[in-house]
């Protein structure tokens, strides 16, 4: 068991779209290779999600343009002073990469996968509560039946046809959340607030508490303020504001 947990808050829609294909990708990646036929149905719809999101019209241009807006920014400071240029040049390729293979990519993202009938039916059958099960889509049922070894082929197929986005979602995230230094706050009563500098955009508000705290973090942010309160849950009932000083740290990560 980890000794913290980190509670995340994006400012901007794109960083918030990185963070949930962050999210689709892991569970993807923990149920994939399991050989039940549980494992591959939440796989499937991993899978389903994360191509929802990319089949948004303008979610390519605006992968480009923070990788971009990255690559822009690790030229500018490549003759800087202490600057790890072996590091830098590194990160900088690979950016150049991602942003390369986008370019060169013909329609949309994961349209091929997106093209398999079976896909096709399960993202039809989405918005219906138990839409997936055997009398409304005989052809999954039918797929389900086949040995473990064979679903686990066709997924990493589909799966694999998503690479293009994996690694640069990745890249961009590790960066951000790298970029800034956790600083040690305390939260009174449950309670911090803090201002934010507007003329330096932060993109990802990080905070990290004790695994063994009772409390989660709710984190609302705008452009000029910061809110954390720590809550602790109740059964039955609402959640309760924490009335103990909580020791955390946070990181306004902008880059």
């Amino acid at each position: 068991m980890s000794e913290s947990v980190y509670y995340e808050q994006p400012l901007n829609e794109r960083i918030r779209t990185f963070l949930r294909l962050e999210h689709l990708f892991c569970q993807t990646d923990y149920t994939l290779r399991g050989f039940s036929i549980w494992d591959s149905r939440s796989t499937l719809h991993a899978l389903v999600d994360t191509l929802e999101i990319l089949s948004r019209s303008d979610f390519k241009s605006e992968l480009l343009i923070e990788l971009e807006r990255q690559s822009s920014k690790l030229i500018a400071i490549q003759n800087a002073p202490g600057v790890d240029a072996q590091q830098l040049d590194k990160v900088l390729s690979e950016l150049q990469s991602a942003e390369q293979d986008l370019h060169n990519l013909n329609g949309q993202i994961g349209q091929q996968t997106r093209d398999q009938d079976l896909i096709a039916n399960i993202r039809q059958r989405g918005p219906t509560a138990g839409g997936d099960c055997p009398i409304d889509l005989p052809a999954l049922h039918l797929w389900l039946q086949q040995t473990p070894e064979q679903r686990i082929e066709q997924l990493e197929d589909w799966n694999g046809q998503l690479s293009i986005v994996r690694k640069p979602v990745a890249l961009l995230l590790g960066m951000i959340r790298e970029a800034s230094m956790p600083a040690d706050q305390q939260a009174s009563e449950g309670f911090y607030q803090q201002s934010l500098n507007s003329n330096t955009p932060i993109q990802l508000i990080r905070v990290r508490v004790a695994s063994n705290l009772p409390y989660y973090a709710e984190i609302s942010a705008g452009k000029h303020r910061l809110t954390i309160r720590f809550l602790e849950p109740q059964s039955g009932r609402r959640p309760l504001q924490a009335q103990d000083d909580i020791d955390f740290k946070l990181t306004c990560c902008s880059i």
